[in-house]
């Protein structure tokens, strides 16, 4: 989750420094669009991590029919 808040961190502060050097703004939103993916991509790993459970088989994505 640490990771998380610092991606949030970096994110803002590229922003920040888009808005104060308008001359340079293009590459901080490019860096600030990197932080955010990055954040993204930490969310879903964390999602990920705390809905799996060793002990519950995964379920079959093509389960057969019965034919009840």
């Amino acid at each position: 989750m640490k990771e998380l808040l610092r991606c949030r961190a970096m994110e803002s502060r590229c922003r920040q420094r888009a808005a104060l050097y308008p001359a340079e703004s293009w590459k901080w939103m490019a860096e600030a669009e990197m932080w955010q993916h990055k954040a993204l991509d930490e969310t879903a790993s964390h999602f990920e991590a705390c809905n799996t459970n060793p002990l519950i088989p995964p379920k079959d994505p093509n389960p057969k029919y019965t034919g009840l």
